[in-house]
């Protein structure tokens, strides 16, 4: 029996906490095994030993990992086995996300059997006792007789691995077809049926949904229109959507949308209010935005921390809560929340909440936004490394560096913060954030990846395991993010940079398929430019306020709100008063605005090239 990371339920906060390891929070022995952090110690006692390195990663808001710990790992004769045997090690897959993307076998938990060397040989998801046991005492018998060459032949793999990845295609130039490609791929996965992609079970897919909306606005193309409104109802109207407490589950198990898993993550969530509030402008659908407030409001009442400094990576999946309504649930304890502060995720959150106080003219939403943003700075940036992947509470201590998703993210959120609120210190730290990109994570082949950060992170052993392929997602929000920083602030080869990390990965996006939605939406902006809109400080500030509200309420992922004079823009004799705003195009096109309703229509005409 194989169970994949498609299969959750259950989420700790301090419950199940032992040892600095994460363990189940209900009756459990799994802390009786003799776990390891990861570290080269780990790997240097199982070379002493002559022993294979077990390998658990698991996940505080996973099902299954629950009953791999309630069950197999609380088994007498695992536990014996394991710490027999094997140098078991133990590892959060939230909190060290550059091991799980190594060595996860395609679901949580994942069990994987590593050489000293680090290279893995063997490895499953979720297993029952019986199956693990078997397996335990085959792998020992076979490495304790043939660890020579096993060994051998795991070093041989690697090699061969590493000349694979050194010989992957060199940057070539960026497909013209890009975004028709990427669109064929979701409508032909689309289930016109339901919505989503795909049958069963079905994940909010928030990439294509945002590369749909945008390319409709352009095209005008209703298929389009069809997909993202057939998907974002399925969602809301099929199960996914909580409407006691608001938000989104993680995934639905069912093809309408139903029998959901019920674990909430702050990633999903934060994706989902800005897809749901830009639908709401773009279809002009007020119930999404109704549906995008109630998320905003679960966010913020469960996962905001006690000082309002960040927001938690996720909440328990509670099947005996989420199936009572709200009545039910008012005398029962709300499902336990991991109270970690993940800086990717976080970021996501602050981009969410700076269009949510746009379109829902909400400015408290933005107060939130510049205080989590300041907050993960202050405690999260190290100069010349970057962004820390997460923030143990309450100490504030920073955990965790060199991960590029961290970097692409919180980029994105100070330039979406920028455009609303133009402090020249939010611009300062965007460029010293880009400069880190650009020198650390941008690699010799051209993407957006890890730094390297070994020696302070226990990490010497992964220097021999790299990574199979570039991450497609972080890579095209990170030439977003890179193209959007040039026009803030010129002169820093970001453009030129961003341009590097599309070309790299020009011969290798079409593998991803609709996964690389993020992708060729970063391909348009290069190709067409961003539209901007630059609001003049003017006599009024009312106006002035309304206009910039209304630019940043507006959809479309190549807009940019600069609040600037605009006289240079559009020429003007001396005897004529300059509009409030202007719209521009790449093309130096600029159509001046008077009012909230012409600046839609200057949007609109640009985006479609009318």
């Amino acid at each position: 029996m194989t169970m994949s990371d498609n299969e959750t339920s259950g989420k700790n906060g301090a419950t199940g906490l032992e040892n600095g390891f994460r363990f189940s929070p209900r009756s459990n022995r799994a802390g009786e095994i003799n776990w390891r952090h990861w570290g080269d110690e780990a790997f240097e006692e199982a070379a002493a030993e002559g022993k294979l390195v077990l390998l658990s990663i698991s996940a505080v808001w996973c099902h299954w990992c629950h009953v791999m710990d309630e069950t197999t790992y609380s088994d007498s004769g695992v536990i014996e086995r394991i710490n027999r045997d094997y140098i078991p090690v133990r590892v959060d897959s939230d909190k060290r996300p550059e091991i799980n993307r190594r060595y996860n076998q395609g679901g949580w938990p994942t069990t994987a059997f590593l050489v000293p060397s680090g290279r893995a040989v063997a490895g499953l998801t979720y297993s029952p006792p019986e199956q693990l046991t078997q397996l335990l005492d085959k792998l020992a018998l076979v490495y304790r007789h043939r660890k020579s060459e096993i060994d051998t032949e795991a070093a041989s793999a690697g090699a061969e691995e590493r000349e694979l990845l050194r010989s992957m295609t060199e940057s070539s130039d960026i497909d013209p077809d890009t975004s028709a490609e990427v669109q064929a791929e979701i409508l032909r996965s689309w289930d016109r049926g339901f919505g989503g992609l795909g049958d069963a079970p079905k994940f909010p897919p928030s990439g294509a949904l945002e590369f749909a909306l945008a390319r409709y606005l352009e095209t005008d193309d209703q298929a389009l229109r069809s997909f993202v409104v057939s998907t974002l109802d399925g969602m809301s109207l099929g199960g996914l959507y909580d409407k006691a407490d608001g938000g989104f589950f993680r995934y639905a198990t069912a093809r309408d949308w139903s029998s959901p898993h019920y674990e909430k993550m702050l990633s999903d969530n934060a994706d989902l209010i800005f897809l749901y509030l830009a639908a709401s402008t773009v279809l002009d659908r007020p119930d999404y935005a109704q549906i995008a407030r109630g998320t905003l409001d679960y966010v913020i009442h469960s996962l905001l921390d006690d000082e309002g400094s960040g927001f938690y990576g996720s909440q328990d999946a509670d099947e005996h809560y989420y199936h009572r309504d709200a009545r039910g649930r008012a005398s029962m304890d709300p499902p336990a929340v991991d109270r970690t502060i993940y800086v990717d995720t976080t970021s996501q959150m602050i981009s969410a909440l700076v269009f949510g106080a746009s379109v829902l003219d909400d400015p408290d939403l933005l107060k939130i936004a510049l205080r989590v943003s300041d907050f993960i700075w202050r405690q999260g940036f190290r100069h010349g490394t970057g962004m820390c992947h997460f923030i143990n509470i309450p100490a504030g201590t920073p955990e965790l560096w060199g991960q590029p998703a961290d970097q692409v993210n919180f980029l994105r959120a100070l330039i979406d913060l920028y455009q609303v609120s133009p402090a020249p210190s939010i611009l300062e730290r965007a460029i010293e954030l880009g400069r880190a990109v650009v020198e650390r994570y941008v690699g010799e082949r051209g993407w957006i990846g890890e730094a390297s950060e070994r020696k302070s992170a226990g990490l010497r052993v992964l220097d021999d395991i790299p990574t199979d392929v570039p991450d497609i997602l972080i890579n095209g929000n990170g030439a977003r993010a890179l193209l959007a920083l040039e026009e803030l602030a010129p002169g820093h080869d970001f453009a030129e940079v961003a341009r590097g990390v599309l070309e790299s990965l020009a011969g290798k996006y079409i593998e991803h398929e609709y996964f690389s939605a993020g992708y060729a939406l970063a391909v348009e902006m290069l190709e067409k430019g961003l539209i901007e809109v630059r609001v003049a400080p003017g006599d009024s500030a009312g106006e002035r306020d309304r206009l910039t509200r209304a630019a940043a309420a507006a959809f479309n992922p190549r807009k940019l709100v600069r609040l600037e004079t605009v006289e240079d823009y559009v020429p003007l004799d001396s005897e004529t008063e300059g509009p409030p705003a202007v719209v521009c195009s790449a093309g130096d096109r600029c159509l001046p605005v008077y009012n909230t309703d012409e600046l839609k229509e200057a949007l609109a005409s640009l985006a479609s090239g009318a």
